[in-house]
């Protein structure tokens, strides 16, 4: 090859280089932490109707719209990931209210305090330019001498700097008096390594 064209292609790999490194997506990290539970963070349950709007009004919400159930953060600040937070043994009074209280602050469903736990598989969630991904699927609500399955794949949106982030899943109920009822979940808050 010519020398006239060695400094033209130099140049042109370089400038291959810079556009190839700027197109790379920002790489994920793994949040290992407390998702810290504040104020805007609720649980709907959506009638099996198949109308996407239909949700099951809880009499006992704080909430204006009694569709919402807001949460508030247990005795540990909210939602851990690496790690499980079980609920107690025993694990309901005998009202049937549950007493595991490390995620989330009693919750009065329909007359009965639920909680969330997490057992077999702790949570797992990815930060990637400002989404997040992940699993949670090891989570439990505790309510009436029950325990639904309430874990499933999680989206949201994730603030590096602030640690600001919004979580959302919903999952199928399986047995119990809402059997084919989806409970809906969104969790905000901040972030804490």
């Amino acid at each position: 090859m010519s020398s006239r064209f060695m400094p033209r292609l130099g140049a042109g790999l370089v400038a291959v280089a810079v556009l190839a490194v700027a197109a790379a997506p920002a790489s994920a990290q793994q949040l290992k932490g407390l998702f810290r539970i504040s104020a805007g963070s609720y649980f709907r349950m959506q009638e099996p109707t198949g109308a996407k709007s239909k949700f099951f009004a809880n009499p006992y919400s704080t909430d204006a719209n009694k569709t919402y159930t807001l949460i508030t953060a247990g005795g540990d600040g909210g939602l851990r990931t690496g790690l499980l937070q079980p609920a107690p043994t025993p694990a309901f009074d005998a009202k049937g209210d549950s007493l595991a209280k490390r995620i989330i602050a009693p919750t009065d469903f329909t007359g009965i305090n639920f909680w969330l736990a997490t057992v077999g598989t702790a949570p797992s969630i990815t930060a990637s330019a400002g989404h997040l991904s992940g699993q949670v699927n090891g989570l439990t609500a505790e309510w009436n001498k029950l325990s639904f399955k309430q874990g499933g794949q999680v989206t949201g949106t994730y603030n590096a700097q602030t640690h600001a982030y919004v979580l959302t899943w919903s999952s199928l109920i399986s047995g119990g008096p809402f059997n084919g009822f989806t409970g809906v979940w969104h969790l905000k808050g901040t972030f804490a390594s």
